[in-house]
């Protein structure tokens, strides 16, 4: 995974909808979904929730 896609993931385990990573990341709220869609992918998730469930397991 990127480090801008961790970035994501990071705001995303904290609760933060697309609008606030967005802005918390300053980059466009598209570029938030396209960095999710590539995060499942990765992930091999289909939910938000996947992704914080999967980052909260233990290594």
């Amino acid at each position: 995974m990127t480090s801008r896609e961790m970035d994501v993931v990071r705001l995303l385990c904290c609760g933060r909808t697309n609008r606030e990573i967005a802005q918390c990341l300053n980059i466009a709220h598209a570029t938030v979904k396209t960095h999710l869609i590539h995060i499942f992918e990765k992930l091999g998730v289909e939910t938000r929730s996947a992704v914080v469930a999967l980052m909260a397991r233990p290594n």
